[in-house]
């Protein structure tokens, strides 16, 4: 396929790698190819589930899956605790060298970093096989039999990428058009079913297309467009509630009763009669805020952390900080087709969305930055608890009852969880919460997960923790020197996904300061993820059901140094 400057054709170049037999797995390998040296390498899963870190980005793969990896990268693999088989596969690298006779450009039909999942697997393995088993030690022909060998392999890798992109892609157009449908036709008899068909796509598939393109299953968008528009209908007419039913597209009116109930926290009458036309707030700059409740507001931007908090409301924005807060929280998988406008709030990418309103966490004047001028903008302020915060998007998105609704029922929750975890935790027990974002670390006030573990049934902040919660200091930077200051009882360890922070998590544990330390000597040490550290109303709910497997898993210091996830 290409040749060099010499006159002997020299195409692809096969060299093998890990051991002798080219093959793997995580026990006898880590597989640490810092050293490709413009090598390109394909390597393949055979059994178990995993995580293969490309340059320290993060690519999920389980058995079946093949990965092409371009030449001067560092490769990890991790095993996934949850795995039923040791992961374990095959590893081959090659090279590609230019010449003038080729018909095709290998390198422009590469796709990198992205999980390939070729058919039949079973055509794969037998193709690694023979590549592995019969390396030519001699001859001409014997070497050029084994290109050919890879080039099929690779040909097989690339035409089922091909083939299942533009399968996705065509699927993905047609369940679009269905979603315009829906806003037409809300007030229709639509079924999944009916969706479907319209689409020309299998039911399931169906409703995993739509989830990724809307962030709802398919019936729940409905029933959100239905309200949307029932609501709109209870604030501008005194039609019968029977009327208004049937034009929003429920066959009965009792079954409206129940579904608005459960949507708004109050019935269709008392919305009617209590929602006001205007809502008058006060935001964090001390800025009185006149806003109209209708029409409802559908182009919102949020700029910071009170993302989750809109989310948990049941309403999506067309921007966020999709950079850094989108692939850093739990909910992440919510977050398609969510406009990116960066970490450092950038103005003209919010212009172009067209906003009618923006929430935003900046505690920067808004008479000094023009954001303001876009839309009308709430401040949030960072030191408020989340249920107020949660409790002023709710009062300008119309949620107000649902937001009570969702305060009320977490507290029963969270009370329950730690009345059950009481005879666990000693009386004056203390606990502290340490992050490792970017390589720094950081300890925290009350925010994050501190705001849950410090309830009145739960930990008392350590001595110097509580300190820094009088002072109102939401959190703070410290040195590993530092860290004895601050610990408690117990030790919160949460550490960033980056391949920075990983690291600056192994050579913590290694460090004498941290075998001095109370918690680390007794086992008291409870290792998360920083996604955690997040306290919107999502991420605070999804706690509750973690944290108590967290606690009743203490992760020993040995662990720790021989794990890095």
């Amino acid at each position: 396929m290409e040749q060099n400057e010499q006159e002997t054709p020299s195409l692809l170049d096969v060299r093998f790698a890990i051991d002798k037999e080219g093959k793997w797995d995580s026990h006898r390998h880590s597989i640490d190819a810092s050293v490709l040296e413009g090598h390109h390498a394909i390597v393949v899963f055979a059994k178990g589930n995993g995580i293969l870190l490309v340059n320290g980005r993060a690519v999920q793969v389980r058995s079946g899956t093949a990965v092409i990896v371009r030449p001067q990268s560092q490769l990890k693999v991790k095993q996934l605790s949850d795995s039923d088989f040791l992961l374990s596969g095959y590893w081959i690298t090659f090279n590609i060298y230019s010449g003038s006779t080729l018909v095709l450009d290998m390198k422009g039909c590469l796709t990198y970093e992205q999980p390939l999942a070729p058919a039949p697997f079973i055509k794969v393995v037998d193709l690694l096989e023979q590549l592995i088993n019969k390396r030519p030690n001699t001859g001409k022909l014997a070497l050029f039999k084994q290109q050919i060998r890879l080039q099929e392999l690779l040909l097989l890798l690339l035409e089922h990428h091909d083939e299942a992109s533009q399968s996705v892609k065509d699927a993905m157009r047609a369940v679009e058009r269905s979603v315009a449908f829906m806003k037409e036709h809300y007030g229709e008899n639509i079924t999944v079913e009916l969706l479907a068909r319209q689409a020309g796509v299998r039911r399931a598939e169906y409703s995993s297309l739509f989830q990724q393109l809307t962030g709802n299953k398919p019936l729940d968008y409905l029933t959100e467009l239905r309200m949307k528009r029932a609501k709109e209908l209870l604030l501008l007419s005194n039609g019968p509630l029977r009327d208004i039913a049937h034009h929003v597209g429920f066959r009965d009116e009792y079954y409206f009763n129940r579904r608005f109930r459960q949507s708004m926290g109050i019935s269709p009458k008392q919305y009617a009669r209590t929602h006001p036309s205007k809502l008058n707030i006060t935001d964090n700059q001390g800025l009185k805020i006149e806003l109209p409740l209708q029409p409802q507001y559908s182009k919102i931007v949020v700029v910071g952390f009170p993302l989750g908090h809109l989310m948990a409301l049941g309403v999506r924005p067309v921007g966020a900080d999709m950079t850094v807060i989108g692939k850093q929280v739990v909910y992440r998988d919510k977050l398609q087709h969510i406009h990116d406008i960066g970490p450092s709030e950038d103005y003209a990418k919010i212009k172009a969305l067209e906003p009618d309103f923006i929430f935003c966490c900046s505690t920067v004047s808004l008479t000094e930055v023009p954001i303001s001028r876009i839309a009308p903008t709430l401040v949030i302020n960072r030191a408020d608890s989340s249920f107020e915060q949660l409790r002023l998007m709710a009062a300008v998105v119309g949620k107000s009852p649902y937001a009570e609704k969702w305060i009320k029922s977490y507290k029963t929750k969270l009370k329950a969880m730690w009345s059950q975890l009481r005879l666990d935790i000693g009386v004056n027990e203390t606990a502290a919460v340490i992050v490792i974002v970017g390589g720094e670390l950081y300890v925290m006030g009350t925010n994050g997960l501190a705001s849950t573990l410090y309830h009145p049934l739960g930990f008392k902040p350590s001595e110097k923790v509580r300190e820094l919660i009088e002072q109102g200091i939401d959190f703070q930077g410290i040195s590993v020197e530092m860290l004895q200051n601050y610990t408690g009882d117990r030790l919160f360890l949460l550490i960033g996904e980056d391949q920075v922070s990983l690291d600056a998590a192994e050579l913590l544990v290694k460090s004498p300061f941290w075998q001095e330390l109370l918690p680390v000597q007794k086992n008291l040490v409870y290792r998360m993820h920083a996604k955690w550290n997040y306290d919107d109303a999502i991420t605070l709910e999804q706690l509750l059901t973690v944290l108590p497997g967290v606690l009743h898993n203490k992760i020993s210091l040995r662990s720790l140094e021989n794990s890095r996830s």
